[in-house]
């Protein structure tokens, strides 16, 4: 698989809703950090927005905005407007029928059609950091036609009470999510950002990458890594550091860990085998964890994968000696 697609499945979006705000005259409001994802599409008018850390965005009829991540952001007709804080507890519960913002008494001026999802608590944290903090694909982009009939999709199916709309409306998001991340062109907006995206923009990091995630069960190394992308050790090391935002080794512990959180709620195996494969096996009780090269197997491959050169109980027991490590690191 893409190593986007390995991220969100090991994310598993959760959909909670869609909803329409409009607006009228002058106005601003500001939604507090939560830990919850959200998309857009502006359908009449414009607006700015502005996501903590960010420049301000204005947001054009047709224009899509993703923000992965869970800042807090602002939204108005003008920056200069007196900012009011929302209760997003409440406008969680705002489905199709919306919001208005504004002058009530003025006519249409802005409308954007919205959602929002929650990631997987287990790897939220590992992983919500290589997905950018803002995606905006402006209407002249071919990605955002596709994206507008993929919204539309996940709104008829989250109003159709239908049987396993819950099922089909997740996997709408997941779709949604790995089409706006992919088409990355001049109008999507990850400058000045780090993550996985930035780093598959890059066609030597996109090839160790893409060759990481296709043969997660090799025993990597920086070295090899570097041999993948073309470029020497050091080159590489800082290459991947500026645009992935995290070293070449870092990027392999955590993409172990997030597997092993996602195997053990799931499955329940036991924890040799997840220890194993995460890529364990040719650990030894006296190696430190933070020495270790090896990376996961694939996340569909929970059978442990005995090492054949050693003697079967040496493999147990060096495994077994990582146990600290797995169940604080997977919060077993």
């Amino acid at each position: 698989m893409e190593p986007f697609a390995d991220v969100i499945t090991l994310l598993r979006p959760r959909a909670i809703g869609t909803k329409v705000i409009e607006g009228a005259g002058r106005w601003a409001v500001r939604r507090s950090r939560m830990n919850l994802a959200g998309f857009g599409l502006v359908l009449i008018g414009e607006c700015w927005l502005t996501v903590d850390g960010h420049k301000p965005v204005r947001l054009a009829k047709g224009d899509f905005v993703l923000v992965p991540a869970d800042p807090g952001f602002t939204i108005a007709s003008d920056l200069a407007c007196e900012v009011v804080s929302i209760d997003m507890e409440g406008a969680l519960h705002c489905q199709a029928d919306g919001v208005r913002y504004g002058d009530p008494d003025l006519a249409l001026e802005f409308k954007q059609l919205g959602g929002n999802f929650e990631l997987d608590s287990a790897n939220r944290g590992l992983l919500g950091g290589l997905l950018p903090t803002l995606v905006h694909i402006q209407a002249s982009d071919p990605a955002a036609g596709r994206l507008k009939r993929m919204i539309d999709s996940i709104v008829e199916e989250w109003l159709a009470d239908r049987p396993g709309r819950e099922v089909v409306v997740d996997r709408l998001i997941e779709v949604l999510l790995v089409e706006a991340l992919r088409f990355r062109s001049e109008g999507v907006d990850v400058i000045g950002q780090t993550g996985l995206l930035v780093g598959l923009a890059d066609p030597l990091l996109a090839r160790a990458l893409r060759r990481l995630h296709n043969d997660v069960a090799r025993p990597w190394s920086v070295e090899e890594l570097a041999k993948e992308a073309g470029l020497s050790r050091s080159v590489f090391s800082e290459r991947f550091g500026q645009k992935v935002g995290v070293p070449p080794m870092q990027y392999l512990m955590d993409w172990r860990m997030a597997l092993a959180k996602a195997m053990l709620p799931r499955d329940a195996p036991p924890l040799e085998a997840v220890a194993v494969a995460i890529g364990y096996q040719s650990a030894t009780p006296s190696a430190p964890p933070s020495a270790e090269r090896s990376v996961a197997h694939p996340v569909t491959s929970l059978a442990p994968q005995p090492d054949k050169q050693r003697p079967a109980a040496t493999c147990r027991s060096e495994v077994m000696s990582l146990r600290p490590l797995i169940q604080d690191r997977c919060g077993q």
